[in-house]
C-alpha cells in the first residue's frame, strides 16, 4: 500500500474514533492519541449520566439529607467545585506527558460496585449510607485509573479523597456521639473562660447559667451549638488552605490538624458570647441572630488559621525552585484509545446496576423509604384523658430545640389528676417519618444536657392497661404473623366513632430516673415506648429494627413519653410505683385515642384495591 494509501486509512480511522493519531517523530509523541473536545464531552457526559443513574439511591439521598438540613450540609454542593478546581490547578502537570489508560480500572470499578451491592442488600450491619459512599469512590477511583492510568491517578488523588472525606453526609448514627461529645466541650470550655473573666456562672449538663443580682440567664448549649458545623468548615477550608498554600505533605497535614482545636476554640469563645448576649436579651441567643454571631466569630478563626500557615511555612527555609522547561500544558494526550474505555465503563456499570436492581426485586429491598402522612395531627389527642386534664397551655419550642428535635410533628403537655394528692405528669409525643436511618431523642441525652444526673440505666417494665374493649381482627402483621386488635374510639371534636387498629407487641415502657444536682431530694423520672410501623417497643435501639427494616417501603416511628418530678426522703422509691400507676391510667385512654392519629399499618402492609366497574 503506497503512502497516500496509509494516511487515507488513518483518516477513516481518526474519523471514527474521534481522535487525532499523531504520527511518530523526533518529538516523543508516537503513539499518542488526542481526543476532540466533542469527544472528550460525550464520553464525559455519558460516563457521568452512567454513573449517576448506577448509584442514583446514593446521590438522591445526598441532596435529599442536604436540601433538609442545608445549615449542616448544604456545603456537599460546593465540595466537588473545589475538586475540580484543584484539578484546574495541576492541568499543566496533567496534560504534560500523555495520560497512560489503565484497565485495572475497570477492576475497581467493579469492585466499587460490589461494595455498593454490599451496603444495599448486604448484611444489616453493612446497610449503610456510608458503605455505599465507599462503593461510589472505588467506582470513581477505578474510572480515573482506567482513563488516565497511574500518573493521573497520582495527581488527581487529593481531589477524590477530598472529595469523599467533606462530600458526603454522615448519618447520624455515626454524628450524634461526636456532636455529644463536642457540646460537652463547648459547654465546659465556655463555663471555664467565664470563670476566668470573673462572671458568676454554673455549669449543669449543657446548661451555662450566668447570674447577675438576683438574676440569672440559662444557655442551653443545643446541637445547633456543638461546634459541628464549625469543624466540618474549617477542616474543608482548612485542607484545601493546606494543599494549595503549603509544598510539603508533613505541613499540610501539620495545617489540617490544627484547625481541630482553633475551631472548637472559636465555637467555645462563640458559645460564651452568646452567654453574655442572653444577659441583655434571650432573642439575642435565638434565630436568626444565633447564626449571626456563628458567622462573626468566623472572621477572626479565618485570621487565626492564615496566621498558624504563615508559621507552619516558616518552619521551612525553602530553597529556590528551579522551572523546568517541561510542557505546559495543553490538549489532553491518551497513549491509547479512550473510546474503547468509555464503552467497556458502561458496560460495567449496567451490568452492575442490573444485577443489583434484580437483587433488590429478588430481596424485596427498598433503598429508599416513603413517608407516611398523619392521620389526624396530634394536636386532636383530647385534653381530657380519663381523670387527667391538660394544665396550662402547650409548651413552644424555639428553632433550635425544633431543630434539635428533629421533627415539628409533636406535642408537649402538663396534666394533672383529679386526686390533688397524685403528682401531675408530662407528655411528650414527637411523629418521624420517611428517614432512611435515625438516632430517636431519649431523656438520656437529653435531661443530661439540661443539668440533670442521671441514677439508673433505665428499667422497662411491663404496662397493664385494660384491654377490655380490645378485639382480635383477622387482618395480620406481616412481620411478626400476629393479628391486630382493634378498639372503638370517639374523636375528640365530631364525636364521630370510628374502629382503629392497636399496636402489635408487649406493652413495655422503659423508665429512667434522673436526680436533680441543685436539690438531691427531687428525682424527676422519665419513661418512653415507641410505635414504629404498627409495633411496640421501649428500645431506642428497636426503632432502628422496627422502622428502619429495609423489607419495608415506608418507615414512621413515635416517640411517647411521660415525665415527673417526686421529692424522695429517706432514698423510699415508692414514688417509682405512682409513677407507673399514673402512666397506666393515662396510656389506657391515650393510646386508642393516638392510633387514631398516626398511620393504619395494616393498610400500608396491604393497600386496599380499587374496584373497577
Amino acid at each position: 500500500m503506497d503512502a497516500r494509501g496509509e494516511q487515507v486509512d488513518e483518516k477513516i480511522m481518526s474519523t471514527l474514533t474521534g481522535q487525532s493519531h499523531v504520527p511518530p517523530g523526533n518529538d516523543d509523541r508516537s503513539g499518542e492519541y488526542v481526543p476532540t473536545p466533542t469527544i472528550l464531552w460525550m464520553c464525559a457526559l455519558s460516563i457521568a449520566i452512567t454513573l449517576g443513574l448506577s448509584f442514583w439511591t446514593f446521590f438522591n439521598m445526598q441532596v435529599r439529607l442536604a436540601i433538609a438540613e442545608p445549615s449542616d450540609w448544604g456545603h456537599i454542593f460546593v465540595v466537588p467545585l473545589i475538586a475540580i478546581w484543584f484539578i484546574w490547578l495541576n492541568k499543566d502537570e496533567i496534560t504534560s506527558k500523555p495520560l497512560s489508560p489503565s484497565w485495572a480500572g475497570l477492576g475497581f470499578i467493579a469492585f466499587g460496585i460490589l461494595i455498593f451491592t454490599i451496603g444495599s442488600i448486604g448484611p444489616k450491619q453493612l446497610i449503610h449510607h456510608l458503605v455505599r459512599a465507599g462503593g461510589v469512590f472505588w467506582a470513581v477511583f477505578g474510572l480515573i485509573l482506567l482513563y488516565s492510568g497511574w500518573r493521573g491517578l497520582r495527581l488527581m488523588s487529593f481531589p477524590l479523597f477530598y472529595t469523599f472525606a467533606f462530600g458526603v453526609v454522615i448519618t447520624k448514627r455515626i454524628m450524634t456521639p461526636i456532636t455529644n461529645d463536642l457540646q460537652d466541650l463547648s459547654a465546659r470550655g465556655a463555663w471555664f473562660c467565664l470563670r476566668v473573666m470573673g462572671f458568676d456562672v454554673d455549669l449543669a449538663g449543657n446548661t451555662l447559667t450566668l447570674h447577675q443580682g438576683l438574676q440569672s440567664f440559662p444557655l442551653n448549649v443545643a446541637e445547633a451549638c456543638s461546634g459541628m458545623r464549625m469543624l466540618v468548615a474549617f477542616l474543608a477550608l482548612g485542607t484545601a488552605m493546606a494543599y494549595v498554600g503549603l509544598a510539603r505533605s508533613w505541613q499540610r497535614i501539620l495545617l489540617v490538624i490544627l484547625g481541630v482545636p482553633v475551631a472548637i476554640f472559636v465555637n467555645v469563645l462563640r458559645v460564651m458570647t452568646l452567654g453574655l448576649l442572653s444577659r441583655y436579651d434571650s432573642n439575642f441567643v435565638s434565630g436568626d441572630f444565633h447564626t449571626f454571631v456563628g458567622l462573626v466569630w468566623l472572621i477572626p478563626a479565618f485570621l487565626v488559621f492564615i496566621f498558624l500557615m504563615w508559621i507552619v511555612r516558616k518552619l521551612v527555609v525553602e530553597s529556590p525552585v528551579e522551572h523546568s522547561t517541561t510542557h505546559e500544558g495543553g490538549r489532553l494526550r491518551f497513549s491509547a484509545p479512550i473510546i474503547p474505555r468509555t464503552i467497556a465503563a458502561i458496560v460495567v456499570f449496567i451490568l452492575g446496576a442490573v444485577t443489583l436492581r434484580a437483587a433488590v426485586v429478588q430481596y424485596g429491598v427498598f433503598l429508599e423509604k416513603k413517608t407516611v402522612p398523619l392521620r389526624a395531627s396530634l394536636d386532636t389527642i383530647p385534653p381530657e384523658l380519663g381523670e387527667w386534664t391538660q394544665f396550662g397551655e402547650e409548651l413552644d419550642y424555639s428553632d433550635a430545640v425544633q431543630e434539635s428535635l428533629g421533627t415539628n410533628l409533636f406535642i408537649d403537655r402538663n396534666y394533672v389528676n383529679e386526686d390533688d394528692s397524685v403528682t401531675g405528669m408530662s407528655l411528650h409525643i414527637a411523629y418521624y417519618t420517611g428517614a432512611i436511618d435515625d438516632v430517636p431523642h431519649i431523656p438520656e441525652r437529653c435531661w443530661y444536657a439540661a443539668g440533670l444526673s442521671q441514677m439508673t440505666d433505665g428499667e422497662i417494665y411491663p404496662m397493664e392497661i385494660g384491654q377490655d374493649s380490645w378485639q382480635i381482627s383477622d387482618q395480620i402483621n406481616r412481620a411478626t404473623d400476629d393479628p391486630y386488635r382493634t378498639t372503638p374510639v370517639e374523636h375528640p371534636i365530631t364525636g364521630q366513632v370510628q374502629v382503629v387498629k392497636m399496636p402489635v407487641g408487649d406493652m413495655e415502657i422503659r423508665v429512667i430516673v434522673f436526680e436533680n444536682t441543685k436539690n438531691p431530694s427531687i428525682r424527676t423520672v422519665g419513661g418512653y415506648f415507641f410505635v414504629a410501623n404498627g409495633r411496640l417497643t421501649p428500645s431506642s435501639f428497636g426503632v432502628r429494627n422496627l422502622a428502619f427494616d429495609w423489607t419495608e417501603e415506608y418507615a414512621y416511628y413515635c416517640k411517647v413519653q411521660f415525665s415527673a418530678s417526686y421529692r424522695v426522703e429517706n432514698d423510699d422509691d415508692s414514688y417509682l410505683d405512682e409513677y407507673r400507676n399514673s402512666v397506666e391510667e393515662i396510656s389506657e385512654v391515650l393510646l386508642p385515642q393516638l392510633m387514631r392519629c398516626l398511620p393504619d399499618w395494616s393498610d400500608i402492609e396491604n393497600p386496599p384495591t380499587e374496584s373497577t366497574s
